[in-house]
Parts: C-alpha cells; structure tokens; sequence
C-alpha cells in the first residue's frame, strides 16, 4: 500500500477521492435547501481545493512526468486542456451561486462531476501506466 502511496497514480488517486467528498457533500447541501452561504462556503472550499490540484498537477507533476516519458506529452496535454474547461465550469457555478441559481448551480455541478470523473479515471489510468513503465526502467538498469 505504500508503494502505491508514493507513486504517481497513487498521489492523484488519494487527491481525487478528498475532491470526490468536496462534491457528494455540496451537491447533498444543494439538494437539501441548505443555507445559501453555506453553500457558497461549501464551494469555495471545493474551488480553492480542485484549484490547488489541478495547478501541481499543471505546474509540478505533469512537467516532471512529461520529461520522464516523453512519449506520454501529447495525453498530458489532453489533461491540461479539460482543467481549463473545469476552470470555466466552475466560474459558471460560482455566478449561478450568487445569483442564488441553486437549482441551476445543481444541474451544472452535476455535469461537472460526471466529467470529472471521467477525467480522473483516464488520468489515473495513465499514471498507472507511467508508474509501471518507471518501475520497469528502474528494475531493468543496473545496479
């Protein structure tokens, strides 16, 4: 278990399940007609959150990952490209928030979440494949 804590997939994985518990719990709030400015704490939270991940993984990871197999740029790219959308998705939820849209911002959000999980799932599964094609790297050079 460890071993998979510190690989790639693993870091995302454990990052992708606390933004998975940021969304059941807005969209539980949202659709219990929970207090508007809880609400709209609820989501800053999940924002400033999904923000802080998606910028390691544009700014740290994806470049060291990018570096290390080459070959796997042009899916990285592809990830980069969704967290712009994901960026602009989520300002659509934060203006209907505001407006005090809930019922809007609840069919929005849960588009984005089903996009969002798709994301992570084909983010994970390449990292997956990087961190066993490293292992493999690593095992076959000598010692």
């Amino acid at each position: 278990m460890a071993e998979q804590q510190d690989s790639y997939e693993g870091v995302f994985a454990a990052q992708h399940r606390e933004l998975d518990t940021l969304f059941v719990g807005l969209l539980e709030a949202l659709r219990a007609g929970g207090a508007p400015e809880t609400i709209r704490d609820d989501f800053r939270r999940l924002r400033e959150t999904l923000e802080a991940h998606v910028d390691r993984e544009d700014r740290l990871y994806y470049p060291a990952v990018g570096a290390l197999r080459p070959i796997h740029r042009p899916a990285l790219e592809s990830l980069v490209t969704s967290h712009e959308i994901f960026r602009t998705q989520l300002g659509a939820i934060e203006a209907s928030l505001a407006d005090a849209a809930f019922a809007e911002a609840e069919r929005a959000l849960v588009e984005f979440v089903e996009g969002f999980a798709a994301h992570e799932a084909a983010e994970e599964a390449l990292l997956r494949r990087i961190d066993a094609e490293i292992l493999e790297a690593l095992s076959d050079s000598p010692r």
